[in-house]
């Protein structure tokens, strides 16, 4: 006898979810934002510029940490100089699908979502916009974030601080879940795991913008982390 379980309903969000993103792109026009300005400030970055002032794009100066950089620079090396916005906004489609999949996952670990909940999941048209049409960095940086918060739920804390502090990088919003991070490390791990946790956040920032702060600090601070 078939019945709708929280999984088989998660696994038909899921997949209507996947046909939702290709019929979006398929029928709806590409808004343009942020894409040419991101591929503009990288462009920057690969020239050889460290100072933080001078890398821009047409909507202004780099505001966002290294990592945007990096992420950005794959994304432009895969997209022909970011010129092929059909094959961005497929990727990001499938950035969207790893994120839903950590949202599902999240959910089932929680195990008290009613089943409209999760049928909820799909019906933003917001989201849906932010990551195939306008391909904005918020949907890396959220996937990074959410994918922490997996980790946290295995108290995997090492390797969930890691991720927290790369989705940090990427764009300073999911700081915001900074405090819950905390107090999941406190309760879960205790005081010396997760002083040494947030030694690895430090790590990764001093990692990640070591090519900025060795050259430029001063620009590096200011701008990255408006």
């Amino acid at each position: 006898k078939f019945e709708f379980t929280t999984t088989t309903v998660t696994i038909i969000i899921f997949l209507l979810d996947i046909l939702i993103c290709i019929g979006i792109i398929a029928k709806v026009n590409y808004t343009e934002i942020d894409w040419v300005a991101y591929m503009e400030e990288v462009e920057g970055f690969l020239s050889g510029e460290r100072n933080y002032t001078k890398i821009e794009g047409c909507t202004g100066p780099l505001v966002y940490p290294a990592g945007f950089l990096y992420v950005f620079s794959v994304l432009r090396y895969l997209t022909s100089n970011g010129k092929k916005i059909l094959r961005a906004q497929s990727i990001f489609a499938t950035l969207y699908a790893f994120n839903l999949s950590c949202v599902l996952y999240l959910y089932k670990v929680e195990n008290s979502i009613p089943l409209f909940g999760i049928t909820a999941l799909i019906l933003s048209k917001r989201i849906h916009s932010i990551f195939v049409l306008r391909m904005f960095n918020d949907c890396i940086a959220v996937l990074f974030g959410y994918l922490a918060l997996v980790l946290l739920t295995q108290r995997k804390y090492r390797s969930a601080c890691i991720i927290h502090s790369i989705a940090i990088s990427i764009k300073m919003n999911i700081l915001l879940h900074s405090p819950g991070v905390l107090m999941i490390l406190l309760i879960g791990a205790g005081w010396l795991e997760t002083v040494k946790c947030l030694s690895l956040c430090a790590l990764v920032q001093l990692i990640l913008g070591l090519p900025f702060l060795s050259t430029f600090p001063i620009e590096y601070l200011t701008k990255a982390f408006e």
